[in-house]
């Protein structure tokens, strides 16, 4: 499962807590979890905050580009 991996990748690269995305978002870090996974949606406002706080030199739809996730068939 692969949702968002430019996103993870940039948290990652640039060593971001993801307890302080949380923070920022206003959400626990359950949610924040949750979120990443894919079981629940981040909203625009969120994804607007999360660019704007923790990568501001990059584009939201880039940022938040889903990747493959786990299909089984």
């Amino acid at each position: 499962m692969l949702n968002y991996p430019v996103l993870r990748a940039e948290i990652a690269k640039r060593g971001v807590k993801k307890t302080a995305m949380a923070k920022a978002l206003g959400i626990s870090i359950g949610s924040f979890h949750n979120k990443m996974n894919g079981v629940s949606d981040f909203t625009w406002p969120e994804v607007c905050k999360v660019n704007d706080i923790f990568f501001p030199d990059m584009d939201k739809e880039t940022l938040f580009a889903e990747g493959e996730t786990n299909a089984k068939s």
